[in-house]
């Protein structure tokens, strides 16, 4: 897969052991469909019971979804700009769901340097 697909799956690992990124996880169960230019395919992030999954494929049942640029995307995951940036600047766009969603996700990807869950 692409940059965005490499850098979500690490990042999945980590956060999934981050008391706080879980606890954002917890309030934020959803499924977001990426189609990013750079990728090989869709692919989807899952958030379900406090722990984040990244999925090859399309979803049936998608809450979000987000098309763009998968350059632009990787930079927000590995929490280098904010994500309202590439969406300001016309690198992404939410095709499904609310603009205001994706900013949540963007907190969870920033829990990340909150320190290890025990």
């Amino acid at each position: 897969m692409g940059e965005s697909f490499t850098e979500l799956t690490a990042l999945a690992a980590r956060l999934n052991e981050t008391r706080s990124a879980k606890n954002l996880m917890e309030a934020f169960p959803r499924t977001i469909e990426f189609d990013l230019k750079g990728e090989e395919g869709k692919f989807h992030l899952k958030i379900d019971a406090g722990k984040m999954s990244i999925v090859k494929g399309a979803s049936k049942d998608a809450d979000l979804a987000v098309a763009g640029d998968t350059l632009e995307f990787a930079k927000v995951a590995r929490g280098k700009i904010d994500v309202t940036h590439p969406i300001a600047h016309g690198h992404l766009t939410v095709t499904k769901g609310k603009m205001s969603e994706l900013t949540l996700l963007n907190r969870i990807i920033v829990a990340r340097d909150k320190g290890a869950a025990k």
